[in-house]
């Protein structure tokens, strides 16, 4: 007031002074303390920014320094903590905007975001978020590892990003239905080229698709390319199971994969290399 500069009080001592210049300006107790408060929480920010500056966290030493400094002001425990987090939330959306603009903010950074409270919802777009679910979403639709846990895909990723569970089921069934086609196409050559192994990766691939978008169709026009895959799939010893998903996956009936199983089981089912190249489109 009146051009009157207040400094900002260093420690516990300062606060007589304070009063006595409350006493000047005319300030009852209560002004005096909001005073004080404001100041102590300044003054305690300053130098927990200044102690964090370098993000590299809370180290012990640091949490026993900051402890120091809160109690020094006679700042409450729960003032100290919200203006560390905020602190640190500061930071960490910092480091997030920097790794959005480089491609590289990963979904264990966002739950880290997260649990620190950053609030991902309106720092990060939707777009960008829809980008993360897509990436995300096809890393795992093509690693082979097929219909396990693909509720990671459903229900955990659409939460970490904030995404509702409506917009995420439609974004998948996009995905899952161009991945039929390209792990489809995929199956095919390695069968042509007869290596097993990635046969059977592609063809989990295709359950995993399956899994997470069921409505979604596989239009495929040679029929025996089908029957070959799940044939292999059989043959190199997948359960039950994972049998009848393929068979979903590949719209297969149940009279044609019994016929194929008691191939396989006879010993009589062998790879071909003679599929003509103009199936594959």
């Amino acid at each position: 007031p009146m051009g009157v500069q207040i400094p900002i009080e260093r420690d516990q001592s300062d606060f007589p002074r304070l009063s006595q210049l409350g006493d000047i300006l005319g300030l009852n107790q209560f002004e005096v303390g909001s005073v004080h408060k404001g100041l102590a929480d300044k003054a305690y920010r300053a130098q927990a920014e200044q102690i964090l500056g370098d993000g590299r966290g809370l180290t012990a030493d640091r949490v026993e320094k900051l402890k120091e400094i809160q109690q020094g002001l006679s700042l409450p425990d729960a003032d100290a903590q919200k203006i560390i987090k905020g602190i640190t939330s500061k930071k960490m959306l910092q480091d997030m905007q920097a790794q959005i603009a480089m491609g590289t903010l990963t979904i264990a950074d966002i739950r880290k975001m997260k649990e620190e409270g950053v609030d991902i919802e309106n720092n990060i777009s939707m777009d960008k978020r829809m980008s993360m679910f897509r990436k995300n979403a096809e890393k795992r639709l093509t690693d082979g590892s097929g219909s396990s846990d693909l509720s990671a895909l459903t229900e955990t990723l659409p939460e970490d990003l904030s995404i509702t569970k409506e917009k995420a089921q439609s974004e998948l069934l996009k995905i899952a239905n161009e991945k039929k086609r390209s792990t489809m196409v995929q199956a095919v050559a390695e069968l042509r080229q007869k290596k097993v192994g990635d046969v059977i990766k592609s063809a989990k691939n295709l359950v995993a698709c399956h899994g997470v978008a069921p409505e979604s169709k596989l239009e495929w026009a040679v029929q025996e390319e089908l029957k070959d895959i799940f044939s292999v799939f059989v043959m190199e010893g997948a359960g039950a199971e994972e049998q009848d998903k393929l068979q979903a996956a590949l719209g297969l009936d149940d009279a044609i994969c019994a016929e194929l199983k008691e191939v396989v089981g006879a010993g009589k089912f062998q790879l071909k290399a003679d599929v003509a190249d103009e199936a594959l489109f």
